[in-house]
């Protein structure tokens, strides 16, 4: 379960941090959340159910989303990335860039960025913190990664509503047998990463 035992290394500091939904499908943004906390001392019905946000249903996920964006507390940003940027800036540049938008965009400005996963990232002036598994360890971490898996689905939903044909409601972007299917079918819209094989392939073979 998470703790704010990293952040509390960081006496006297503020603690932002950082997680992304989004990285790996064929479709869609990669969403990126940053958030800090103001204090520590959560309600208990935020300190018993923050978790992972792929440890959580999607039921749950929804019901802390919805209590943790009006939690007085806390202060958030999302930053949105989409699939036109990925293929023109790469993945890896896609994702720091939504992490410095997302940080340098709060209405705080924090000392130390703790970031799910072992990516680096410059942004000046910060303590910069990868943490293998951030998401299962830090409230701060996990708090982002459920604000940008909902937001994600929320927008992959949207997307749905306007290609059907491709399953976004079900798969959110991700390969799927039926998605893969479907991209073979008929190609790709305009959501696709024309950049990633599985879609790139189909564009070629078109």
């Amino acid at each position: 379960m998470p703790s704010f035992e990293i952040e509390n290394q960081y006496e006297n500091k503020i603690v932002c941090g950082t997680d992304e939904a989004g990285l790996g499908p064929l479709a869609g943004p990669i969403v990126v959340c940053s958030c800090v906390f103001l204090d520590y001392n959560l309600p208990t019905e935020l300190l018993i159910n923050i978790n992972d946000s792929k440890k959580l249903t999607k039921k749950k996920r929804e019901f802390l989303f919805d209590k943790i964006i009006n939690y007085e507390n806390l202060i958030y940003k999302i930053s949105i990335i989409d699939a036109e940027i990925i293929d023109s800036i790469g993945l890896s540049n896609a994702w720091k860039k939504g992490i410095i938008s997302s940080v340098q965009n709060l209405d705080v400005n924090p000392d130390v960025c703790i970031i799910d996963g072992i990516r680096q990232v410059h942004i000046k002036d910060k303590i910069i913190c990868p943490i293998v598994k951030g998401d299962q360890k830090s409230y701060t971490i996990a708090t982002a990664s459920i604000i940008a898996k909902v937001t994600r689905d929320r927008i992959m939903q949207k997307i749905h509503t306007e290609f059907p044909e491709y399953g976004f409601e079900k798969n959110v972007g991700y390969g799927t047998k039926f998605h893969i299917d479907m991209l073979k079918k008929i190609g790709a819209c305009k959501y696709h990463r024309k950049s990633y094989s599985p879609v790139f392939n189909v564009i070629s073979i078109g």
